[in-house]
């Protein structure tokens, strides 16, 4: 499943990238690495070389980080109780069962040179019990608390060389002596000269004190500000444990704040775990890794329980004021996949109320479990075409949206039926307030099931085609949504039209009945005899007026095995006869379904075949009077709302025409493309809340990988799911490069073109704490010796791979060879830099900016290889790729998709619409109603604050198909009311009697279904449920007044334009 998969895969970044992953991962699958470093030439009868492997986890591969804020946050995380809790938190998961199996081991510096120390160890010793190397240790902690005996060791040193000196000379040598030693760790003058008063205030006589003072008191001693240097050489300075504002001695709003005298106070403390690879059982960090990486991941959610919300540890973290926050590899990924698929249980809850919505406008359980049942079969259905048809097992978390959508338009459809068969059986009756539960004959079915039908169609299409236009996304998430939602449609329409009509003949007719009509029907076809519909003594089944439930009945004979039942011959009694004058007498036939009105005997009596049984007379009618008060009161509402409309229409339209000017104004003004991708998740979250802190809070470096490629050409993704997008394709290799394995001048321009990178440092925004970065050709050659001592050619691919086998084996992965290393085809070469931007919180312009660096540089890197090659020859291909440019490329496919999809979509369902109602008047009707509701509903997004990015783009898709679905049945309705020469006023008053309650109930169901994803702790689900559930509010209400009104003013005055 991609979580966090939105890049753009068309755009040029995003080739590139996957051009040079798809060579790395070929690497992976090609080069043969040798074990080990080279051994050195020996004698012929000497016994073959020991096997070695890597020390055992000894290479750095994960890592946990802590955050601990104040809960509430803003308060002090450094007091005693705090610091405390904080040091038993870190205890606990040190002590955690299999802990040393999996953290990062060390060695101290004087045990590197033994055997069973080095980096690189003979496979017999590595994995002994106890262990070969016995000073192998689980790094400290990156904490605070683990350091806090150093910082003691500090203050004593500092006290103990100024109580020196002061006894040696005098208090003021003594304040100098401090002062020089802390200038030389990166005080400055200001700082140095505050502390080392300070140290000399409280006597040079106490430095013992310092060892047991308590913490918080020891920090409050160093100026604010001093800890921004990496004093203890501990990889970090001291103020990577604080918060930004407490490290620098700045406030949250800028101000300089070097003083203590409130005491120390810092809003959050960060630690970290390390965790390491190789385990016990794998050669190197490399050997199946996808299993060490299973086996670290199972292990660390034993600790990733004590940290979830209500666990152990959040339970204690509460008591002091505190939340502890976590994240790190892999847990992480894990952490969000389980929360995407908690999300998914909200469907339930919108499957409960649209079941809901079903049993209210139907009344009929019946039908509202096979609607619901037509409505769940269409998403396994359209899956297995989905998968057919793409051959794609990806699948995004986007594609979660489907079902929370998927129900409420198939609650629409279903409900667009009942009103079909409901209506056919009035028809049948020969009345407009017949019996609607009788059992309609084919014909009556099928007058009414065609408009249904073609209504249905083309409300399908209209979203179909929404989400079908997301095709045109270069964004894989997106796009396999809009492919996989379309392809739901079409099946839960194809559902509707064949499963629920079928389902609604077999309630009203009987189960027994249909049963018996399909068995006489199979053995006419067998027989030839043909096929005579049954019929039972030429009757038609009883009225709703003359059924009641089983839960009301007193049963007097045997109780039937059916649940519903038929009144006849009602007795009334009289008061006082012993309750008699509450009770009537009601009969059932004996197959348990309603007993035939011709089944009763001429003097009120019953056959046989029925039994009688007694129910409460004030229920015995109520079902058909409560019906009967339904119908009246929808009608009458309905009239209203129709001569409301038709009276105010020019107002409506003048309404309407200043929404959308005004909605235009806010759009134009306020409309802000977003700069940086959608949060995952709800801010109060884990991930979401620590990834904010740690990038907002503290100081963070980020290490962003830039991959200059020589060999690489370009990607072949003809054999890639274009969906998913953690498939890469396949490379395609530089044929010019391939002279790099032969040709002195080749080589040599390679070099070149490393050099020229690295003169252009300065401006490609580096991260500090990489150090200084080579490409692998730049380490080769001083390692060696110079340039002139390489021996360029033939020889010097084997005397690289040599050398990357042990003083260059930290540039090993940077060479792809097409096998054996050093005995094969060198393929390419990368170089790896680190940038210090965020692919999340660094803004769109500062990627740009640094993007735009390199491009420059690499154009030097071709001009500085084309120096060293002969005029006219070809020279190798060398791009740069990094992850983070694939935000731009984003940005850029927002635009294209703003400008294709909705167009597209509108296109259609105006076409659509057209081929409905065959009216130019009615399509641009819709269209303006249209337009409008979408401008109202971006002006108000706008006006909330939403910026337009990606989850926006694919709103505004969605607006445009789900908006028109009111006003096609509208339309149709107001098209089918024109015969008899009616006008337009009586043709919007016929409409809206004949759809709103139907249009009412469906944006009803959809609400409610697209409100659960208001529960969702995934923010993405979250803005596209809120979107939903107000365009349908609104795509409603502007069906129902502006469109209508619309009609009412422009439309047809004739049953329709032929065009």
């Amino acid at each position: 499943m991609g979580i966090l998969s939105f890049r753009a895969r068309d755009e040029p970044y995003a080739i590139n990238y996957d051009a040079v992953l798809s060579a790395i991962q070929w690497g992976k699958g090609h080069t043969q690495h040798l074990h080990g470093p080279p051994s050195p030439p020996a004698p012929a009868a000497s016994p073959p070389p020991i096997p070695l492997s890597e020390r055992l986890q000894s290479h750095a591969s994960y890592w946990l980080t802590m955050v601990y804020e104040t809960r509430p946050p803003g308060g002090n995380v450094l007091t005693e109780e705090r610091l405390a809790f904080i040091a038993k938190v870190e205890r606990k998961i040190r002590a955690t069962a299999g802990f040393e199996n999996f953290c990062h081991l060390g060695v101290p510096t004087a045990s590197l040179n033994e055997t069973a120390c080095r980096r690189w160890v003979p496979s017999a010793l590595r994995d002994l019990h106890p262990p070969a190397c016995p000073d192998m240790r689980c790094v400290p902690t990156m904490s605070l608390m683990s350091f806090e005996g150093m910082i003691r060791t500090w203050f004593v040193d500092l006290v103990n060389a100024g109580s020196k000196t002061a006894k040696a000379q005098n208090q003021t040598a003594g304040i100098e002596a401090v002062e020089r030693r802390l200038e030389a760790i990166g005080f400055d003058e200001t700082q140095a000269l505050a502390m080392a008063t300070t140290l000399a205030a409280s006597g040079w006589e106490s430095a013992k004190v310092y060892a047991t003072m308590p913490l918080t008191e020891l920090l409050a001693l160093v100026p604010a500000g001093a800890l921004t240097r990496d004093i203890f050489h501990i990889g970090h300075e001291p103020g990577w444990f604080f918060d930004k504002w407490y490290a620098t001695g700045e406030s949250d709003t800028g101000e300089s704040d070097t003083s203590r005298t409130q005491g120390v106070h810092a809003v959050a403390l960060r630690s970290g775990f390390e965790f390491a690879l190789p385990l016990s059982g794998y050669a190197t960090n490399h050997d199946r890794q996808r299993e060490q990486d299973g086996e670290y991941r199972v292990w660390a959610k034993e600790f990733t329980r004590m940290l979830e919300d209500g666990g152990e540890i959040d339970r204690g973290a509460e008591k002091v004021g505190l939340r502890v926050l976590h994240a790190g590899g892999g847990m992480s990924e894990d952490e969000a996949a389980a929360l995407v698929l908690g999300d998914l249980l909200w469907c339930t809850a919108a499957f409960a109320l649209v079941t809901a919505c079903l049993l209210a406008y139907s009344r009929r359980l019946w039908w509202a479990f096979n609607a619901i049942l037509g409505i769940s079969l269409s998403f396994p259905v359209a899956f297995f075409f989905f998968r057919a048809a793409s051959a794609s097992p990806y699948v995004s978390f986007l594609n979660m949206l489907v079902p929370f959508v998927l129900i409420g338009i198939g609650c629409d459809d279903a409900m667009l039926m009942f009103d079909a068969f409901r209506a056919a059986a009035r028809d049948e009756a020969g009345d407009g307030d017949g019996d609607e539960d009788l059992a309609p004959s084919e014909d009556a079915f099928a007058a009414r099931y065609a408009p249904a039908a073609k209504a249905m169609l083309a409300t399908s299409l209209t979203t179909a085609v929404a989400f079908g236009s997301n095709f045109f996304s270069y964004i894989p998430p997106v796009r396999a949504l809009g492919m996989f939602a379309a392809l739901t449609v079409v099946v839960n329409y194809l559902l509707v039209l064949t499963l629920l009509p079928a389902a609604l003949c077999i309630g009203a007719r009987g189960f027994k009945v249909t049963f018996t009509d399909a068995m006489d029907e199979c053995l006419g076809v067998c027989t030839g005899r043909g096929y005579t519909p049954r019929t039972v003594d030429g009757s038609a089944p009883p009225t709703r007026a003359q059924k009641a439930t089983y839960s009301q009945l007193d049963t007097k004979d045997a109780e039937p095995s059916g649940g519903e039942v038929e009144l006849s011959n009602v007795s009334r009694g009289k008061a006082g006869d012993d309750g008699e004058a509450d009770w009537t007498e009601v009969g059932v036939h004996d197959d348990g379904f309603f007993a035939p009105s011709s089944a009763e005997t001429k003097d009120g009596g019953f056959d046989s075949s029925s039994s009688i049984v007694r129910v409460k007379k004030e229920l015995a009618c109520s079902c058909a009077d409560l019906n009967a008060s339904i119908r009246a009161g929808t009608a009458a509402a309905t009239k209203r709302l129709g001569d409301f409309v038709v009276r105010r229409k020019w107002a409506i339209i003048a309404a309407g025409v200043l929404c959308a000017v005004v909605s235009g104004v806010v759009i134009a003004r306020s409309l802000v493309v977003a700069k940086t991708p959608p949060p995952l998740l709800r801010e109060d979250q884990n991930l979401q809340r620590i990834q904010h802190l740690l990038f907002d809070v503290f100081y963070t470096e980020n290490w962003s990988n830039v991959r200059v490629a020589f060999g690489i050409a370009g990607v072949d993704r003809s054999n890639a799911d274009p969906n998913d997008p953690t498939q890469f394709g396949d490379p395609v290799w530089d044929g010019t490069f391939a002279s790099f394995n032969d040709d002195e001048r080749t080589q040599r321009a390679v070099l070149a073109a490393c050099d020229a990178v690295t003169e252009g440092f300065a401006t490609l925004r580096l991260t500090p704490s990489a150090g200084s970065s080579e490409c692998v050709l730049q380490a080769f050659v001083r390692d060696v010796g110079g340039v002139d001592s390489v021996d360029w050619g033939p020889d010097m691919p084997t005397a690289l791979a040599t050398w990357s086998r042990d003083a260059g084996r930290d540039w090993r992965d940077n060479l792809g060879w097409a096998g054996e290393e050093g005995g094969s085809t060198l393929m390419f070469i990368t170089a790896d830099y680190f940038v210090d931007l965020h692919p999340v919180s660094s803004t769109t312009e500062e990627i740009r900016e640094v993007h735009d660096a390199w491009e420059a540089v690499i154009a030097d890197a071709r001009a500085a290889m084309m120096s060293q090659l002969p005029n006219g020859s070809p020279v190798p291909v060398v791009i740069q790729a990094c992850d983070v440019w694939n935000r731009m490329g984003v940005e850029e496919s927002i635009g294209h998709t703003a400008r294709i999809s909705p167009a597209v979509s509108a296109v259609a369902c105006s076409l659509i619409m057209l081929g409905a109602t065959r009216s130019w008047r009615v399509t641009l009707a819709a269209v303006g109603t249209i337009i409008i509701a979408v401008l109202g509903m971006l002006a108000a997004l706008v006006s909330l604050g939403w910026e337009f990015g990606v989850v926006e783009e694919l709103c505004v898709t969605l607006l445009i198909g789900s908006s028109i679905d009111y006003c096609i049945h509208l339309a149709m309705a107001y098209t089918e009311e024109g015969g008899g020469g009616a006008g337009r006023d009586d043709r919007v008053k016929a409409a809206l009697v004949h759809m709103a309650p139907t249009l009412t109930g469906a944006a009803m169901s959809t609400a409610a279904s697209s409100a659960m994803l208001l529960a969702c702790v995934v923010e993405v689900l979250v803005k596209i449920g809120a979107t939903i559930v107000a365009n349908t509010v609104v795509g409603f209400a502007l069906s129902l007044f502006l469109f209508s009104a619309l009609m009412a003013a422009f439309g047809d005055s004739v049953d329709y334009i032929d065009i």
